[in-house]
């Protein structure tokens, strides 16, 4: 069949909106029918060329949400019809880590950024017939994407389809750091630097968890206001020194007890550590172009305050698990979501899109077919 979809094709040029062909779906795959896509700045740094992929051309796209309209011999639980949510890293069920329950730290997480399917082939031509592959195993921007039962999670069908596409990415990110990795307690007090999309959900997390003091830091003023409105009690600027020296003073010069980077970590990471108190947690959840190889703390610091830095990615915790969980939470009104998308696109606006991101207008867009 065909499909209209969103091809990276050259580094700082906009995306390519062209028909490609897409082949019916091997053994263990499915067809989706993708009904929201939210536009995530991870994908924006493979258009800038921060965060390299294998292959040109490629759809990108990995927050994503659809209905299932295909599915191969093999697979196992999930039929035509339903509603699904992508995971951006898949859950091989056999690798080490996933058959502890980590699916975050699937073995075949690796190969996210290469192209091709799991199986190792391609389901993708362009208009020359040369394979196109997808990122993330997944190729969100599109009006349909073949990806395997590994990267899918069956969700129930009165959910919109704009709500579920956030927790495929954004919002795991963000709340599970603060649930899972940095493990907020009631009491706690919280540092959030950049409040976009992961930050944002890591200020929910935070509320969640209960903590009582939720600093966001942000150089758009309008995010700051966001904020807010999902629990922050305190906003800062977030510029170098002057975030260090803000937050200590909302802490009483003790510092927060969790920091968490959410974007531009080479900037942040200093100021952000130097704002946590002594044997606090200082949690990573932004991408760092490929370019930068070392941040520098001092050992020193490190080892005579006891501080603890960590990585965070899907929030540290399986998406299979975390997923029906945040969608319980919204049920109940807990966790917002539709709260997050500022404004939606089509496919054929999707630049506009970005460009609406870059410009710091976004906290969430979201594609919408």
């Amino acid at each position: 069949m065909q499909t209209q979809a969103a091809l990276f094709r050259e580094i700082g040029a906009p995306l390519s909106i062209e028909r490609i062909e897409l082949d019916p779906p091997g053994p263990t795959e499915l067809l989706v029918r993708i009904a929201a896509a939210g536009l995530c700045r991870t994908d924006y740094h493979v258009m800038r060329g921060e965060r390299a992929v294998a292959m040109r051309p490629m759809v990108l796209g990995h927050e994503a949400a659809g209905t299932v309209e295909a599915v191969g011999a093999e697979v196992a639980d999930i039929k035509t019809g339903d509603h699904v949510v992508l995971t951006f890293i898949p859950g091989c069920g056999v690798c080490h880590f996933c058959r502890k329950g980590l699916h975050h730290l699937c073995a075949e997480g690796a190969r996210i950024t290469k192209g091709p399917q799991l199986d190792g082939s391609f389901r993708r031509r362009d208009r020359d017939g040369h394979d196109v592959g997808a990122f993330c195993m997944i190729g969100g921007f599109a009006e349909y994407a073949v990806v395997d039962q590994a990267s899918v999670v069956a969700i129930d069908d009165d959910i919109p389809m704009d709500l579920a596409s956030l927790v495929a990415c954004g919002v795991p990110a963000g709340v599970g750091a603060a649930r899972h990795r940095a493990k907020v307690k009631p009491g706690d007090s919280v540092l959030v630097v950049g409040c976009g999309g992961d930050g944002m959900n890591v200020v929910q997390g935070a509320r969640l968890c209960g903590a009582t003091q939720i600093i966001a830091a942000d150089i758009v003023p309008a995010k700051l206001v966001w904020a807010r409105g999902f629990g922050a009690t305190d906003v800062v600027d977030a510029q170098g020194e002057a975030l260090t020296e803000a937050v200590l003073a909302l802490t009483g010069g003790i510092g927060v007890d969790h920091a968490f980077v959410c974007i531009d970590p080479p900037a942040t990471l200093l100021p952000a550590f130097r704002a946590t108190a002594r044997g606090g947690n200082v949690v990573v959840t932004a991408l760092t172009p490929d370019s930068v190889t070392e941040i520098k703390i001092p050992p020193l610091e490190l080892f005579v305050t006891q501080k603890a830095i960590m990585g965070a990615v899907y929030g540290f915790n399986s998406p299979r698990l975390q997923i029906p969980e945040l969608l319980r939470l919204y049920r109940t009104g807990a966790l917002k979501l539709r709260e997050l998308i500022t404004q939606t696109y089509t496919l054929a606006d999707i630049n506009r899109g970005y460009a609406d991101l870059e410009a710091g207008k976004n906290l969430r867009g979201v594609v919408v077919f």
